[in-house]
């Protein structure tokens, strides 16, 4: 009897920091990018671009990966490098439109905290010059 108490004890102060640590992404979403990104990464037409089904196909095309790490709301985060992996990580997963786009597909290579920091060092001097290159060879990839 006192063993199973143990365990139920036991489950009961280490199920909150597991439930904490698998929302802290999704909340770090909505502190962080939601707000102009909106709930589910449409953003808004005309100024704010839409991320929900797009976010992978920065990934297929050369400089995007760095694109989505140097982009000022990502870089300008106030996130440590590890935080900010585990966002990318998330939104790449979450706001795919189909699971084989996002984290789940098998050429998915997950950002590390030591990518992130040595991308986030290197400032994107043209956000809008460089993303639009970016959009135009989506089209150029299979």
């Amino acid at each position: 009897m006192l063993d199973t108490f143990k365990k139920i004890s036991l489950l009961f102060a280490v199920l909150p920091a597991l439930a904490s640590a698998a929302m802290e992404p999704r909340i770090n979403y909505m502190i962080n990018c939601q707000g102009c990104h909106l709930a589910d990464g449409t953003g808004k037409a005309g100024s704010v671009p839409s991320m929900k089904g797009e976010l992978h196909k920065f990934l297929a095309v050369p400089g995007g990966r760095e694109f989505l790490v140097q982009v000022p709301g990502s870089a300008n985060a106030p996130l440590n490098d590890a935080e900010l992996a585990e966002l990318l990580n998330w939104m790449l997963e979450s706001l795919s439109t189909d699971k084989r786009e996002g984290s789940t597909s098998k050429s998915f290579l997950p950002y590390t905290e030591l990518e992130v920091k040595k991308l986030r060092s290197k400032v994107l001097v043209d956000v809008m010059k460089t993303r639009e290159a970016l959009v135009r060879q989506f089209a150029k990839t299979p």
